[in-house]
């Protein structure tokens, strides 16, 4: 409702000093008398919707239910049935392999702006720098991916692994490049600590700081908090510099349970002591076992470590790891559904039995199937083959 904005504080955080309508469903008597404020005191407009309606919203609902819409099926939905399965998932093994290589070429466009920045393709340090920056990402959910992906960058990992850090070390040097360190005043020993410690590191390394307003955590829950997340991506750090995690996963395509190896490698990354009991600063939780769920490191596994580790096998002409690498990705089992599995199987009549069909999936969505290039794709181009014309899917599904 109206009254949200002062109840998630809004007013208080500068990132909505950028907001130039806020629109709400609902208004509450109290409303009529509030204003909406920016941090810097600009006075908000705001929509109210449900003065616009026609019906009422228990009546809309229950007309969607009674009378679905065909456009929210996908345009070959009806036809499809009749392309023999082995067809369609082969085609999407196919598919997969194409979002493997899509993923890998964004991996190697990184790779070559560090060695423009005289980073050497045929040692270590560009590797482990790539790889921390892509982990990171990856831990930054949809929220704050390229929040996580800033920090990392601001990382300079080639000075760090000549250290000998701890934990702590780590900690303030990752949530000082976060900028969340900034005027935090909690009086807890860890917190004075770690800033202490990031005016030290800071001077010594050269490190630039993010501004702590650009961090998300409205709607997250606590155990994803970007401060967790960060907790993990300096376990990271630990293991990268410490106890050579990317040799690890690159011996690990060698060995015939390499997914199972992998995982453990993630599953295993240590956190300091302090962040197993807060899931913010000052903010205090039970004792959390896992510092990273199963699900999110199979979704590392696949967005990070198979394209990474094919971009290792290509750049060192390695046929043998890179034949392993492709092996795994077309015959490990698939990752938990999301909306867009659960919809595309149940559309195409398939079922994502392994990674490679799972991401097939995902890419045939993104780049054919709600951009109505049926044309391009094998399946619709069998169901559509005598059409002049493509009806593609004309809204979002989910």
């Amino acid at each position: 409702s109206f009254s949200d904005w002062k109840a998630h504080k809004h007013q208080k955080e500068e990132k909505y000093n950028k907001v130039i309508l806020h629109i709400v469903f609902w208004e509450t008597e109290k409303d009529n008398e509030s204003k909406i404020l920016a941090k810097n005191s600009r006075v908000i407009p705001t929509v109210i919707l449900s003065k616009f309606l026609t019906n009422s919203i228990h009546n809309i609902w229950q007309e969607i239910i009674d009378n679905p819409s065909k456009e929210f099926r996908l345009p070959c939905f009806e036809q499809n049935v009749n392309i023999p399965q082995i067809k369609k998932i082969d085609y999407l093994e196919t598919i997969g392999l194409k979002r493997l290589n899509y993923r890998t070429s964004r991996i190697k466009q990184r790779l070559e702006e560090l060695t423009d920045e005289g980073y050497e393709i045929k040692k270590k340090p560009v590797w482990e720098k790539i790889l921390f920056e892509f982990i990171c990402e990856a831990l930054g959910f949809s929220k704050n991916k390229s929040q996580f992906l800033k920090m990392a960058r601001l990382i300079p990992l080639n000075k760090i692994t000549k250290e000998n850090y701890g934990l702590e070390d780590l900690d303030a040097i990752i949530y000082g490049a976060a900028g969340l360190l900034y005027n935090l005043n909690n009086g807890d020993l860890y917190i004075d600590k770690i800033k202490s410690l990031k005016e030290k590191h800071f001077q010594n390394l050269g490190i630039e700081s993010m501004d702590k307003a650009e961090w998300n955590f409205f709607r997250l829950r606590p155990q994803n908090f970007p401060t967790r997340r960060l907790a993990y991506a300096s376990g990271v750090l630990a293991e990268i510099i410490n106890n050579n995690l990317f040799k690890e996963i690159i011996l690990s395509f060698e060995d015939d349970n390499a997914i199972k190896r992998i995982s453990s490698l993630f599953l295993g990354i240590e956190i300091s002591d302090y962040w197993k009991f807060h899931y913010n600063f000052g903010k205090s939780t039970p004792k959390i076992n896992n510092s990273i769920g199963v699900e999110r490191v199979k979704d590392i596994i696949i967005n990070v470590i198979f394209p990474f580790a094919l971009l290792y096998s290509v750049s060192f002409e390695n046929t043998v790891l890179r034949n392993n690498i492709k092996n795994f990705y077309l015959t490990s089992k698939s990752s938990g559904r999301n909306e867009i599995t659960r919809i595309m199987e149940s559309q195409l009549r398939v079922k994502a039995r392994t990674t490679a069909v799972q991401q097939g999936l995902i890419h045939l969505h993104n780049f054919s199937c709600v951009k109505g290039k049926c044309d391009e794709c094998l399946i619709g181009s069998s169901v559509f083959v005598n059409e002049d014309k493509i009806d593609y899917l004309q809204i979002i599904l989910y």
